[in-house]
Order: C-alpha cells, then structure tokens, then sequence
C-alpha cells in the first residue's frame, strides 16, 4: 500500500490570527478571555495523559507490550489537537483543516500501529501541548489576574464598607485597604486613584490577553493544523 500521508478532502482554510482591535467592548476580547479561563482543563488533561502514556510505553517497548501503549498516547495527542482545533474555531474564530493521517505500507495491525507512530501530525500534537502546559497556566493567570483585579479596583467603594475596621499605629480605625503603614485607602482621593488604575487595568487586560491568545494561535496553526504547504 502506499506510504504517502493521507491528505484532507476538504480546501486548506484561511487562518485568521488577525481580527478586531481588542477593547472591553469587543465580543472577540470577552470570547478570548473565557477561552483562556476554560482551556487550562483540557491543555492540563491532555498533556498528563499523553505523558503518561508515553513515558509507559516507552519503557516497555523493549518487550514490543509498549507499542500499543505508545500509539495509544499519540493517538490521544491527536484527540487533543481536535479538542483544541474546536476550541479555536469556537472562541478564537480560527478555522482550520485537519492534519492528513498517514496511510500503513500493508494491511495488518503492525503496519497500522507503525503508521501511527511515524505520523508527523501526531507526534507535532505531542510538542503543541508540551509547549501549552506552560502557556495555558500563564494565559489563565494573567486573564483572571488582570479582570478580577481591574473589576476590584474600580469597584473598589461599592464592597469597602463591608470590609473590618483595622487599627492604625495612632490608633485610629479605618475601613479599607491597607496600602503600606499608615495609609488606608477609605477617603473618597485614593478610592478615586484606585478606580482609576482600575480601569487602566482593564483596559490592559483585553490586549495582553489577546497577545497570549495570538501566541496560540500560531502554535494550533503550526502545530495541529494541516500543513500550509499542502496543495
């Protein structure tokens, strides 16, 4: 049988890494920060199975009962590509074609299983989410840090009453936060200064996100996607 890889059916799509200016008011910010918030699940998933699956089969390939284990790791970095190629379609709008499959030399599970473990596409799954069990905790901390940080701030003196009363060193109470020794912010100036960092933190917050998110982007399109080359 023939060893060429299996391409798609379906034209190569455009990838659209480019879209509207990221604002606060942009549908594309908002969908970009719930995908960084829910693609940590799947990218942590993913990767300690595919892991797993590879570092048993690898140790037990000397005996041939790894082989499976290890084309059942790739193949699991292969659901996780579409996983994320799903995503990506969903919440970045970036549509892309699927990664062909490479085809076994003979009918026979062996053959199967060896097409399997030589196919670029799965073992390009494998490096997309090495590299995104670091980028997707980043991308997650950054988004929730910088939102629920900047909608604190500005939201600063409609919870403050709320908060207990502390003791400054002359003895004083006051009901807010404590920036350093002696200052509190409870007066209506600092509650002011700290609205306004606020909204420039979120106004940061759409475009550091969508700068993470564009670093994904180039990783599902170089990584999980069928390759540009590909006529």
């Amino acid at each position: 049988m023939s060893t060429e890889l299996v391409r798609p059916t379906t034209p190569h799509l455009p990838h659209r890494l480019q879209g509207p200016r990221p604002g606060l008011r942009s549908p594309r910010s908002w969908a970009e920060a719930l995908y960084a918030v829910i693609d940590l699940a799947p990218a942590i998933a993913f990767f300690v199975a595919i892991v797993t699956l590879l570092a048993v089969g690898t140790s037990l390939a000397i005996i041939y009962v790894g082989v499976p284990i290890l084309a059942m790791g790739l193949l699991v970095a292969r659901l996780g590509g579409l996983v994320q190629r799903s995503l990506g379609l969903a919440l970045l709008d970036l549509p892309t074609a699927s990664p062909g499959w490479a085809g076994p030399r003979r009918s026979g599970p062996i053959s199967a299983l060896a097409a399997i473990l030589r196919d670029p596409g799965n073992w390009r799954a494998v490096a997309y989410f090495v590299i995104k069990i670091v980028l997707a905790p980043v991308t997650f901390a950054v988004a929730v840090g910088l939102y629920a940080g900047g909608l604190g701030a500005l939201s600063y003196s409609l919870w403050r009453p709320f908060l207990a009363e502390q003791a400054a060193s002359d003895g004083s109470l006051h009901r807010g936060a404590q920036w350093w020794p002696g200052f509190f912010v409870d007066s209506w100036a600092s509650m002011a200064l700290l609205a306004l960092i606020g909204l420039g933190v979120l106004w940061c917050a759409p475009r550091v996100v969508a700068f993470l998110t564009t670093i994904d982007r180039i990783l599902i399109v170089s990584l999980l996607s069928a390759d540009a080359s590909t006529p």
